[in-house]
C-alpha cells in the first residue's frame, strides 16, 4: 500500500512538472533480453536447514510498448511489457537443493528521464523509476527434490530501475539495471518455500512510430 501511494505521488508530481514544459509525445514498440539473478535466504523446511545459497545468472526476454511525454530535456516514460525472467539458486548444505524460478509477468515501469544531450537526430538519456509486475499463469518455483513442493510465488512484485539510453532518429536503445524492492517469493505459514529477491540487467531496442 505504501509503495502504491509513493508511486501515485511521484506520478502526480511528474505530470504536473511536465505540464509546465514544451510538450512532446511519442509512442513506440520495444523488445529486449534480460539476465537475472536471485538471492535466497536460508530456511528450515521439514526439519532440514538449507544454507549457503549461490545464484546463477539466467536469461529471459521482454516485449511491449512505451510512451514518452515531456519537454526538451525532462520526460516521463510509462511502459507496458510482457516479461519472462528465469533464475536459479543452489544450496550445498546439508544436501544439494537447486531451486529454479520462472516468472511470466506484465510489468509496468514508470520512469523519469533526462536528456543529457539532445540534438535533432540523436539524444543521450538517463532515467530511473519504479516498476510494478503482476505474475501470470505459467510462473512457478520448483526444486530438484521430489519431496519438496514449493508454493510461495507472490502475485505482484516491485523493482527499481536505473539506466541510460540513446535515441537515433526513430530508434531507441536502452540499458538498465533492476533490483528488487520486494521479494518475488516468501516463506510463511501458508506456503513452503524460501525468501527470494531478484536483480538483473536488461538491454532493449525500440522504435517510435508516433
Amino acid at each position: 500500500m505504501k509503495k502504491s501511494i509513493l508511486t501515485i505521488t511521484l506520478l502526480t508530481i511528474g505530470l504536473s512538472t511536465f505540464a509546465q514544459l514544451p510538450f512532446t509525445f511519442d509512442i513506440g514498440l520495444k523488445g529486449g533480453i534480460n539476465s537475472n539473478q536471485i538471492s535466497t535466504d536460508n530456511n528450515t523446511i521439514n526439519g532440514i536447514s538449507y544454507t549457503n545459497f549461490t545464484s546463477a545468472v539466467k536469461s529471459g526476454f521482454n516485449i511491449g510498448a512505451f510512451a514518452r511525454l515531456g519537454g526538451k530535456k525532462l520526460y516521463f516514460q510509462p511502459e507496458l511489457l510482457y516479461c519472462q525472467k528465469n533464475s536459479q539458486s543452489t544450496s550445498g548444505s546439508p544436501t544439494s537443493l537447486t531451486q529454479t524460478v520462472k516468472l511470466k509477468t506484465i510489468q509496468i515501469p514508470m520512469l523519469v528521464g533526462y536528456k543529457l544531450i539532445n540534438l535533432k537526430v540523436a539524444s543521450i538519456r538517463a532515467f530511473t523509476g519504479p516498476a510494478m509486475s503482476f505474475a501470470m499463469s505459467g510462473s512457478n518455483v520448483k526444486s530438484n527434490l521430489n519431496n519438496l513442493a514449493l508454493n510461495n510465488l507472490k502475485n505482484n512484485i516491485w523493482d527499481w530501475q536505473l539506466g541510460a539510453g540513446i535515441d537515433i532518429l526513430k530508434f531507441t536503445f536502452d540499458v538498465r539495471y533492476e533490483w528488487g524492492l520486494s521479494n518475488i517469493s516468501d516463506s510463511n505459514p501458508g506456503n513452503i518455500g524460501f525468501v527470494n529477491k531478484g536483480k538483473g540487467f536488461t538491454i532493449s531496442l525500440g522504435f517510435k512510430f508516433i
